[in-house]
């Protein structure tokens, strides 16, 4: 994507955004995203791209739409496109100030909070090669991924058969983890993809649970880093494990949550 179009694009958003800036006391009927926007502290590329995200999903809504899976179908494809549009650019333009989120850890992938508000988050994960997520669920959100240094495999599944009725099952010691039931639905994987660095892509829960893995023939070192963005904002995440025959209730977790470390690792 060329800087005229980039520019083009900035442009037609701030325009749309600008469309619902006053209310009948003069004040922006978005204040609140804007106020969002105005407390992340933090500069550069990535929390440029974070404000521009914001002003597309505050022209959805503005529009009296919406953000979920459920979503308008029109809403949704000028929603699609502003955001793969908008990463794709961060990525083209060659920034490198994610990296500063490069956290890796020998025995599990990382996950690194950039910024939230009520619409959607943004959030850098840090893959060491064969590290990978448990086949998992999205909520009502809608969740694109992209590579921004290495390259994931994603598998995609769908539930066959969910079982005649749940029970009460062991639950792992892992932080954030809620509850655990039995049995766990049959899974048929659809289809294996192969992603890399600058890719954009998508999914829900309408289309397929998922798992995200960085190769062991990954072609940099350590790993691989992905940017990762849901919307809204997930609170409760399904873990599907069919090795224990179980599935896994749990709350998501951060290493670091806006540049900051946690206590404890997720």
């Amino acid at each position: 994507m060329g800087e005229d179009t980039i520019a083009r694009f900035r442009a037609w958003i701030r325009r749309a955004f600008a469309g619902t800036a006053s209310s009948q006391d003069g004040s922006p009927k978005a204040g609140r995203t804007a106020s969002r926007i105005g407390s992340a502290t933090r500069s550069g590329p990535l929390m440029q791209l974070y404000e521009d995200l914001c002003k597309a999903f505050a022209h959805e809504k503005a529009l009296g739409y919406a953000i979920n899976n459920a979503q308008d179908p029109e809403s949704f494809a000028r929603l699609d496109a502003a955001v793969s549009a908008l990463v794709r650019a961060y990525i083209e333009a060659g920034h490198t100030d994610y990296r500063r989120y490069a956290n890796f850890n020998p025995h599990h992938y990382v996950r690194n909070l950039i910024e939230e508000n009520e619409d959607f988050e943004l959030m850098i994960l840090c893959w060491q090669k064969g590290q990978g997520s448990r086949v998992h669920n999205h909520a009502d959100s809608h969740g694109w991924l992209t590579p921004l240094y290495g390259e994931m495999v994603e598998h995609q599944y769908e539930v066959t058969d969910a079982g005649s009725g749940e029970a009460p099952a062991d639950v792992p010691p892992l932080p954030g983890v809620l509850a655990a039931t039995s049995p766990c639905p049959t899974l048929r994987h659809l289809r294996t993809t192969r992603v890399g660095a600058g890719v954009v892509t998508y999914i829900n829960d309408r289309l397929a649970l998922h798992s995200v893995r960085c190769p062991d023939d990954c072609p940099t070192e350590p790993g691989g880093i992905t940017l990762h963005i849901y919307s809204p904002p997930i609170r409760r995440v399904k873990l599907y494990e069919p090795e224990s025959d179980r599935i896994v209730l749990r709350k998501p977790g951060f290493f670091t949550v806006r540049g900051r470390k946690l206590r404890e690792k997720h």
